[in-house]
């Protein structure tokens, strides 16, 4: 029987207190050096791509060359960007740097706001997660739609979830409508109500003056470069980041503590951490222009945020609904271990991902200790072996064994039980 009750303190005596503390050891280097990877991939991806885009001939044909091209790159930035914020996933538990503060700070300048997002928005909603997972009523994951899509759904026949969840990437109403989902949750930190859940209410002033900022900042730059003058450039730039510095340093430190729940950065200090994160893209688009005529914005809006904005989040639902659907809410039962293709891994589960089961059991070990854990649960813990949920393959497995589509398919309680 796989629906074991879970005890009180039980997670605590399933893995030896010494290799526990082994392997909830976070090394300040290896997750960042992912992040520099996942990085260097995109760089080689948008390289590779502008170059052949820009060496094709403008003829017609030489348009419908790029077609494929720019859709593939877009396709391939979209995964990047899922696998980036997977690291942000692992920040939010603190997994990405030993010191606290620079856990943070790097997790916000390399993982949350290239995706236009904030760690602490998403950590607050993330948390209730794992204290209620798969839960309709109380699983942040479930609200809105989010319940219906995730859990009331299932079991869904493999007929329908292939129509559902893949056919239905190329209809963009499906995709989009995610997003707004999302980038709610991501922005500002606040989720649709769940049906016994209050609201959380946030400043809404702090993201209204960021954007105002922003307005300023392109139309300093519009203005600079109308003047065909690099020191007006300057002079235009340097008096928007001004103003703004000034707003921020005028507005009292209580309205950010209001729009977001306290972590070891200083809200209003991250605050301008972001003011001038989003100050240098603005600058480095238009400068680039001015110094090169390549029109950095087209290709900054077209490589990066259409990916962010259409790729990215039919990604997480995808990945949620592997990791979560047709389970239980126990500590055991809420999520797979799933033994995926290399390419389904990469795109999908990269990061411990694949078992995520043992991240809900311990999430304060590093993707990169998850397997070792998992092995020596397997030999030792006789609860774990018979509560563990895990299918092979998507959509057969190559040993006869439970697919993910088999497990989706059936009655929960049978994929329960086992």
């Amino acid at each position: 029987m796989r629906n074991i009750p879970f005890m009180e303190g039980e997670s605590q005596r399933l893995l030896p207190v010494s290799d526990l503390r082994q392997w909830t050891r976070v090394s300040p280097y290896r997750n960042l050096a992912c992040v520099a990877g996942e990085y260097a991939c995109v760089g080689l991806l948008h390289a590779a791509s502008l170059t052949v885009i820009l060496n094709l001939p403008s003829a017609w044909w030489g348009i419908l060359l790029a077609i494929p091209v720019v859709l593939l790159t877009i396709f391939f930035t979209g995964c990047l960007i899922h696998r980036i914020g997977l690291l942000g996933h692992e920040a939010s538990h603190n997994l990405l740097h030993p010191n606290r503060l620079w856990n943070d700070i790097l997790a916000e300048l390399l993982c949350f706001f290239p995706l236009w997002s904030s760690m602490g928005s998403y950590r607050a909603k993330h948390a209730g997660h794992h204290l209620h997972p798969n839960d309709p009523d109380r699983d942040p994951n479930m609200a809105g739609s989010k319940a219906e899509e995730i859990y009331g759904r299932f079991p869904m026949p493999r007929s329908s979830f292939i129509w559902t969840y893949y056919v239905k990437f190329f209809w963009p109403p499906f995709v989009l409508k995610n997003l707004s989902d999302l980038f709610r949750v991501l922005t500002t930190g606040q989720v649709a109500k769940v049906k016994k859940g209050p609201e959380e209410k946030r400043s809404p002033w702090p993201t209204s003056l960021g954007i105002l900022h922003l307005i300023v900042v392109v139309a300093a730059n519009r203005i600079g470069m109308a003047a065909d003058d690099p020191l007006a450039l300057i002079a235009w730039q340097g008096g928007a980041l001004f103003l703004g510095v000034a707003v921020w340093a005028f507005l009292p430190r209580g309205l950010f503590r209001r729009a977001r729940r306290p972590g070891p950065v200083e809200p209003k200090y991250l605050a301008l951490l972001r003011l001038l994160f989003y100050s240098g893209i603005s600058l480095w688009i238009c400068w680039t222009r001015f110094l090169t005529g390549f029109d950095a914005f087209l290709y900054y809006l077209v490589f990066w945020i259409v990916p962010l904005m259409y790729v990215f989040p039919y990604l997480m639902l995808l990945r949620e609904v592997y990791q979560h659907a047709n389970l239980g809410t126990g500590q055991f039962d809420n999520s797979r271990l799933i033994h995926a293709a290399p390419f389904t891994r990469w795109v999908l589960l990269g990061y411990g991902n694949d078992i995520h089961n043992i991240h809900h059991i311990y999430p304060n070990i590093p993707h990169y200790h998850l397997a070792e854990a998992h092995e020596s649960l397997m030999r030792n813990s006789e609860v774990y072996r018979d509560s563990l949920i895990e299918t092979t393959g998507t959509f057969r497995s190559p040993d006869g064994e439970e697919s993910l589509l088999d497990s989706i398919e059936q009655p929960r309680e049978k994929v329960l039980t086992g």
